[in-house]
């Protein structure tokens, strides 16, 4: 998964998590750094790998100005250009050359510092032409989907399209920022995480800060080289050098050793902003070194913030409204609910399908004057269904608990009825609504208990690590998320609700 911290871990050098990632005082050796004196553009601090990235011994580059070490007329006079500004925003990449080698230089400005950054271009590298190509149909691409089901979809597909990844996951993050892969696109032969769900601690508070400024994390190896800084601090202020949005900032120990347990060779990862705050992730694996230019890489931001923009446009009040007038519309259709005897026709798969999908239920019972029938995977409803019939005040008052026309929701059916821990692991989840107003007719949605639900690649009773030391693996990371989601199933949705309340009220107006 995504550059993380686990709850417990040890700090490299200071005891703030935030520091540990921000502030590793290292790179990674894909790449040379230099940071550079935002006046004069000389360098204070510089990668130990110059030598062998950039051809310059260290000694020689620190007090060097950034003209004396890099060529490229376009790409200079850029650079006098945004320093002229107040605060720089540097049109990244800029080609330059350095000796014999070509370069994307990568500059910004953080920390009273110039950060640069250069990336060696490999021959046979794609042109800008390929490039542009590529963007044009990973843009058109994420125009094409007209509902959130095929969004989900497409948004993996273009990233994997752009990069040639094994594997690219859509992550998305819950209230809690428990995490699910709600989406994927994947290499034949490779496993599949869909539906998978993963812990907080995974991805912790301090990375997902990170995760909200920086749309990119690349890993090319795992088992790449790194290269300190020297000197490691900043010489202006005497403090660790801030490397939060560099490119080439070196990964947190703990994520490297995630990624090995996993067997990945190389990661990535672009963040999806919704409305100001982190929604999810495009979390790459491959299971080889990956080589891919500053360029592609940004090709891929392009697709994270257009799969964002139609996020946005496909969730909104408008297309909520439309979604749920549509899908409730084919549930009348294609079921027998509004027929005088529901129980006693027949359901077409499609039509319990419908049913179900209207909320993303796992089963669903329909109740009508002490006759129950089942759809799905469905708990024990005795203990239920006596309730209904036996105690029909308490009953009223539950249907009537949120909404004065009968609605009734819950994550945790054991916290609310006293026979409810007995219906946990396939109805933990419950949503409840009236389809008529002068009988007994309703409908209940079920989801399981999300223990039961949540599911791990592989046998979770198994290690793929013989070092017991080794903390943070998959195995590990499920088991210790096992006992928070006892007793509870996937929180309904404020959208699956109103996918409800709007059935609910289309039968009340049919059936009165």
């Amino acid at each position: 998964m995504p550059d993380f911290i686990v709850a417990g871990a040890e700090p490299q050098s200071s005891d703030d998590p935030y520091a540990q990632l921000r502030t590793p005082g290292a790179i990674q050796g894909f790449g040379a750094m230099l940071a550079l004196h935002p006046m004069t553009l000389r360098v204070l601090n510089a990668s130990e790998n110059v030598d062998s990235e950039l051809g310059i011994p260290h000694a020689a580059i620190l007090g060097q100005k950034l003209n004396e070490i890099v060529s490229g007329e376009d790409a200079l006079a850029h650079i006098m250009e945004c320093m002229a500004c107040d605060e720089p925003v540097f049109d990244n990449p800029m080609l330059v050359t350095v000796g014999w080698r070509r370069f994307d230089l990568i500059m910004h400005a953080d920390d009273d510092i110039i950060f640069a950054e250069l990336e060696g271009l490999a021959p046979g590298a794609p042109t800008r032409a390929d490039m542009d190509r590529l963007s044009d149909d990973a843009i058109m691409g994420m125009m094409v989907p007209d509902t959130l089901e095929a969004l989900l979809e497409a948004g993996p597909q273009a990233i994997r399209t752009a990069t040639g990844f094994d594997r690219v996951l859509l992550y998305k993050f819950d209230d809690s920022f428990h995490g699910q892969v709600v989406g994927e696109a994947r290499r034949a032969g490779v496993e599949s995480f869909k539906g998978l769900f993963f812990p907080e601690s995974d991805i912790g508070a301090p990375a997902r800060q990170l995760y909200g400024e920086n749309f990119c994390r690349y890993i090319p190896r795992i088992d790449g080289t790194t290269s300190r800084l020297r000197p490691i601090d900043n010489p202006l202020t005497a403090k660790p050098l801030d490397m939060s949005h560099a490119v080439l900032r070196a990964v947190a120990p703990c994520h490297i050793a995630y990624l090995a347990n996993m067997g990945v060779t190389a990661s990535m990862s672009f963040s999806i902003m919704s409305e100001g705050r982190l929604w999810g992730l495009f979390a790459c694996h491959h299971y080889s070194v990956s080589l891919l230019s500053y360029t592609q890489r940004l090709i891929c931001e392009q697709i994270a913030m257009m799969f964002a923009a139609k996020f946005t446009e496909l969730v909104s009040p408008a297309a909520i409204e439309d979604d749920m007038q549509a899908r409730c519309a084919v549930v009348l259709r294609s079921s027998p609910l509004c027929q005088p005897n529901p129980l006693q026709q027949d359901w077409s798969a499609e039509a319990e399908r419908q049913l179900l999908g209207l909320v993303n239920a796992e089963g669903a019972a329909i109740y009508i004057d002490g006759n129950v029938g089942e759809i799905g995977i469905c708990p024990d409803l005795a203990e239920l269904h006596a309730y209904i019939d036996t105690s029909p005040a308490a009953f009223d008052r539950l249907l009537h608990m949120y909404d004065e026309q009968g609605l009734f929701y819950t994550s945790s059916i054991a916290s609310v009825l006293p026979f409810g821990a007995r219906m946990r692991e396939k109805g933990s989840g419950l949503m409840i609504i009236p389809l008529a107003g002068t009988r007994r007719h309703y409908v209940l949605w079920f989801r399981p208990e999300l223990i039961v639900k949540a599911t791990w690649a592989g046998n979770p009773g198994e290690t793929k690590v013989k070092d017991l030391n080794v903390r943070h693996s998959p195995r590990q990371s499920f088991a210790a998320w096992k006992e928070d989601i006892r007793d509870r199933s996937e929180p309904w949705t404020k959208l699956e609700i109103a996918n409800a309340i709007t059935l609910r009220d289309k039968m009340l107006s049919i059936l009165g």
